[in-house]
């Protein structure tokens, strides 16, 4: 019966923590006599712990390794430090790409000598981020001294200086328009197997008619 367990045991594949394997260790220790295990104490506590013999013999050959050398006694599983390493990026080179050339994944990807999905990791990570830029107007010293005194002369009069308020905007509306394209120069869409192709024409494709929207905005008087 303890042979079938042993086998059983050798034929599971298992990753022990850290505890585990030192309490293994602690048991084969409080076995030994003057440094040194009998012959079915592996064996036994292979049973005892379900797990296979050689893992048993494993941690008993690196404990005792550690004690005849002097050292801490270490039974930690190394598989933590397996694998390959990880590969150090340098994030700072981007700052020297012009922005043009860093667009896309792809582009970072090939500036900084990695893969596409190293990026998207270090995306995901929180290294680097997408953001959007847009542009904004040129103020001279002028336009934003006009800007400050429009912004003064929306103050109620009545609430200054103790307790400042913008104007109700009641006696004021706010226009603003807005132009479309009737259509686009390529348009997709899904079609059926047996249905048509549309036809679409226009005088000149680089001036395609447009439509104006015109909105006015206003705050609502209740009376």
């Amino acid at each position: 019966m303890d042979d079938q367990l042993v086998q059983e045991n050798a034929r599971r594949k298992l990753v022990l923590d850290d505890v585990r394997r030192r309490a293994i260790f602690e048991t084969l220790l409080g076995r030994a006599r003057n440094g040194n295990l009998k012959g079915n104490d592996t064996k036994e506590v292979s049973i005892q712990f379900s797990v296979p013999l050689r893992t048993v013999q494993r941690i008993w050959k690196k404990g005792k390794s550690c004690i005849d050398q002097g050292l801490v006694v270490d039974v930690g599983n190394e598989k933590k430090r397996c694998g390959r390493k990880k590969k150090v990026v340098d994030v700072s080179k981007l700052r020297d790409i012009p922005v043009s050339s860093r667009a896309t994944i792809a582009d970072v990807a090939k500036h900084l000598g990695v893969s596409k999905g190293k990026i998207q990791r270090m995306k995901k990570q929180g290294v680097i981020k997408r953001v959007s830029n847009t542009i904004k107007p040129y103020l001279t010293e002028k336009n934003k001294k006009d800007r400050l005194r429009w912004c003064l002369s929306m103050i109620d009069p009545r609430s200054a200086p103790h307790d400042p308020m913008f104007k109700g905007l009641f006696d004021y509306v706010l226009i603003d328009e807005k132009w479309y394209y009737i259509t686009r120069k390529t348009l997709r869409y899904y079609k059926g197997a047996d249905e048509g192709q549309l036809a679409r024409t226009c005088k000149n494709k680089n001036y395609i008619p447009k439509i104006q929207i015109l909105t006015v905005l206003g705050r609502p008087r209740f009376d």
